[in-house]
């Protein structure tokens, strides 16, 4: 599986951008939608209406290192919260805090399966072995 994209791969989004083809291609989906449906005014409304409409992310992605710290943390606490990641230190703070200050879950003890109830180990745990 490729880790990056190609660089032509990049430099086609760019294109796409810069030349205004997702402008294009919006009016020519508009237009035919129009001639389906001459009387629907949304599409007149979307026709004197295009702008691009893609957006950049504004949720960072999960990367290796805060996949292992999200890891780590459940491991000792339970859960993850995604703001113990955040750049704002009273957030990060209060996150942690919240996930530190939760009870211990009590472990109750496993009981032996059935089929193991004849084994040596599982006899001398139930005190059944004579």
């Amino acid at each position: 599986m490729a880790i990056k994209r190609g660089k032509s791969a990049e430099n086609q989004s760019a294109t796409y951008k810069t030349q205004k083809r997702w402008e294009f291609n919006r009016r020519k989906k508009l237009e035919r939608q129009l001639k389906l449906q001459p009387n629907n005014e949304q599409v007149k409304k979307a026709m004197s209406n295009i702008y691009y409409r893609r957006k950049t992310p504004k949720v960072r992605e999960w990367s290796a290192s805060t996949i292992r710290m999200a890891k780590i943390v459940k491991l000792f606490t339970g859960r993850f919260d995604r703001d113990i990641l955040s750049s704002n230190k009273d957030v990060a703070s209060l996150a942690i805090q919240k996930s530190a200050s939760r009870p211990e879950q009590q472990k109750t003890k496993t009981q032996t399966a059935d089929k193991n109830f004849f084994s040596i180990a599982a006899r001398l745990s139930t005190g059944s072995l004579a």
